[in-house]
């Protein structure tokens, strides 16, 4: 979907009357949208701002978010967007688009107040070309990427309609995108779901999300592992019967199989699992049901037009079988030479000899698994403890517990979860084929990154901090 944008403005003079955006409180039509992003346009344009410039967009409402966002591409001016507590992982200095409340940013270049007026009123004025080069670079996203760490990604009008290719052809009529836009994955979604001419809703809270899917029969959700947690626990707390879902798309980390076993019975009976970066798009796709079927990690058959390859310690391939680092490429023939330089993952995992993929977890966090495949205990711990035990927040860590060790030692950080019990997890993850020894220690709040990720390096530092013995000095 190169000219993606264009589909957007195309539906507007076809279904002006039908919803564009949803919250909870508010409708958006197609005709109401277009009219916003000219209006926007235009207030835009008389900053004298240009493709050399990039704005930060951390107003509140995901509905004026979206708008302003489109209203920049029209004006040929990249753009990110940015939530109130993501500002400090920004060191790049931007122009803030930002509500009247203040700056998000701590100094901006430039702050400009998005205000009603925006909105509300058209002050004239020619608009500029706007973008005409699809390889020119139009939006900013924040990532962890490979690195594990915040960084701003860069992506062209052409990568835009690439990564918003993955799911276009499903049959749904609305869709809830809870990524937020700030990442590569929001905001192809919701660009997708315009572009296509269905309605694109934004919730704010999970047991939001229950009532939003139950409100407007919403029959799609696109969705974080860590979300889907959250609106598991949101409707079996409410007893939620979401009977308008049809289909489940999950994307981040490594699903586990006590959340996939939850989110059939609670959520809808039709999930799928993604595999991908930002880097190179979707890679790996299956149903949860086969997900659940199959040895524990598996993320789907490798998807035409990647290559995936699982490398030792000295980047040599490794044999069907064998734990490695994964790398991906592009090797689709219309995008060219873009993207296919290998791109390391920064996770562990190894591949079947038919070419289905399997991930265990992030190298950064786990270390090397030498040997056969095994899948890492971390994301298994955390789910059961936030289901079962109803945690509001855990994370769990590997602790090196030595040469000869029977088993990993696993040691879990909980929040708000007085109740759980370290033997029973224990026999929960040996019923799920992962032989471990469980040290649960109760913690205030879990570092998680710039998208919601957990720092486990961090993590880790900390747990070994709080449970070294106090010197005594006499």
């Amino acid at each position: 979907m190169q000219n993606w944008y264009e589909h957007i403005l195309f539906q507007a003079y076809t279904k002006p009357a039908k919803p564009a955006m949803v919250t909870e409180a508010r409708v958006v039509t197609y005709e109401m949208l277009q009219t916003g992003i000219e209006r926007c346009a235009r207030h835009i344009a008389r900053l004298g701002l240009g493709a050399e410039d990039s704005v930060a967009v951390t107003v509140d409402s995901p509905l004026r978010q979206m708008t302003v966002s489109l209203a920049l591409f029209r004006c040929g001016v990249p753009s990110i967007t940015l939530e109130r507590n993501q500002a400090r992982f920004v060191q790049t200095a931007f122009t803030e688009f930002g509500d009247q409340a203040g700056k998000a940013l701590g100094e901006p270049r430039q702050f400009v107040a998005v205000t009603d007026e925006w909105f509300e009123t058209d002050p004239g004025g020619i608009l500029p070309a706007g973008f005409t080069d699809p390889q020119q670079v139009c939006r900013l996203c924040l990532t962890s990427g490979s690195t594990g760490q915040p960084k701003i990604f860069r992506l062209a009008v052409a990568d835009v309609g690439r990564l918003s290719d993955g799911f276009q052809g499903f049959n749904w009529s609305s869709l809830l995108c809870l990524p937020g836009l700030s990442s590569s994955y929001g905001f192809t979604t919701a660009c997708t779901t315009l572009a296509t001419g269905r309605t694109v809703c934004f919730a704010t809270s999970p047991f939001e999300s229950v009532r939003m899917i139950e409100l407007f029969s919403i029959d799609f959700v696109m969705a974080a592992t860590e979300q889907l947690l959250a609106l598991t626990r949101a409707a079996r707390t409410t007893g939620a019967h979401l009977e308008s879902l049809r289909t489940v798309e999950i994307a981040g980390a490594v699903p586990s199989r006590a959340l996939l076993e939850g989110a059939l019975i609670h959520v809808c009976r039709d999930i799928y699992c993604r595999y991908g970066a930002t880097e190179t798009g979707l890679m790996a796709r299956a149903p949860a049901r086969q997900v659940l079927s199959q040895p524990a990690g598996y993320a789907g058959r490798v998807l035409p037009g990647v290559e995936i390859a699982i490398v030792d310690g000295n980047d040599k391939l490794c044999q069907p079988g064998t734990i490695g680092r994964i790398k991906s490429r592009s090797i689709s023939p219309w995008l060219g030479n873009v993207h296919r330089s290998w791109i390391d993952l920064g996770d562990l995992g190894w591949l079947s000899a038919d070419g289905e993929l399997f991930v265990v977890g992030r190298e950064a966090d786990i270390g090397a698994l030498e040997g056969v495949p095994r899948i890492s205990p971390v994301h298994e711990a955390e789910h059961l403890l936030r289901l079962e035990w109803d945690a509001e927040d855990a994370a769990a860590v590997l602790i090196d517990a030595g040469s000869g060790a029977a088993a990993p030692q696993i040691w879990v950080a909980t929040v708000d979860c007085p109740d759980a019990d370290a033997e029973k997890l224990e026999k929960m993850l040996r019923e799920r084929g992962i032989e471990c020894s469980v040290r649960l220690i109760p913690f205030s709040a879990i570092p998680r990154g710039a998208n919601g990720k957990i720092q486990r390096g961090e993590l880790k530092l900390r747990l070994l901090d709080q449970t070294r013995p106090s010197i005594r000095v006499l």
